[in-house]
């Protein structure tokens, strides 16, 4: 899901994925234990057993587990000395990093220090690739098309498909079973796209 967060200009919807790519990824880890940027809109569509909303500041806050999915928000993010947190902002300075980078750096220290099992990350922020290169350490898969997202709409309860920019998925494999779950991740994600391996 991409959602706003914190004390920004408020946006009157969110994003979140499509059923393919969610069903991919059910199908990839068996289940998706935890979507540590989410909504209850947003949940209805993933079904992750566990979810952290923007209150729950999945960020900064809260400890991840199992088998994770993340669509992160689109914020641009900087560094809060005082505070000792990452925060969003509208800023455009160029020490301002990207929220999808944010988000795949604390992803990728869970996955290192073994705070999660596995997990998939989507981004539609090719800028990704300039920011954390260190994510070509785990399978990618580039996105042959387009995906069509979801954007709901809060004050109208109301749900309209768009199609997103260039996007690809991230593979955090279990340390066990490394060579099997590689496997699946191809055999599910290459009618989809270019799959590229370390």
């Amino acid at each position: 899901m991409s959602v706003p967060r914190g004390n920004v200009r408020n946006e009157d919807f969110e994003w979140f994925s499509n059923r393919d790519l969610i069903d991919s990824a059910h199908l990839l880890m068996g289940k998706i234990d935890l979507d540590p940027a989410s909504s209850d809109k947003a949940n209805e569509f993933v079904g992750a057993e566990h979810y952290y909303t923007i209150k729950d500041d999945g960020l900064n806050e809260q400890s991840w587990f199992g088998n994770v999915y993340l669509f992160p928000p689109s914020m641009s993010y900087f560094w809060n000395k005082k505070a000792q947190r990452w925060k969003p902002t509208r800023g455009l300075s160029p020490s301002l990093t990207s929220g999808h980078a944010v988000w795949f750096r604390t992803m990728r220290r869970k996955w290192m220090e073994g705070e999660i099992e596995q997990g998939v990350f989507l981004t539609n922020y090719m800028d990704m690739c300039s920011y954390c290169q260190d994510l070509f350490d785990f399978p990618v898969c580039i996105l042959k098309n387009r995906p069509t997202m979801t954007r709901h709409y809060f004050n109208e309860d109301k749900l309209v498909e768009k199609p997103t920019g260039i996007s690809m998925v991230i593979y955090m494999q279990p340390r066990e079973g490394v060579e099997a779950a590689t496997q699946d991740f191809i055999d599910i994600y290459s009618p989809k796209g270019r799959i590229l391996l370390n």
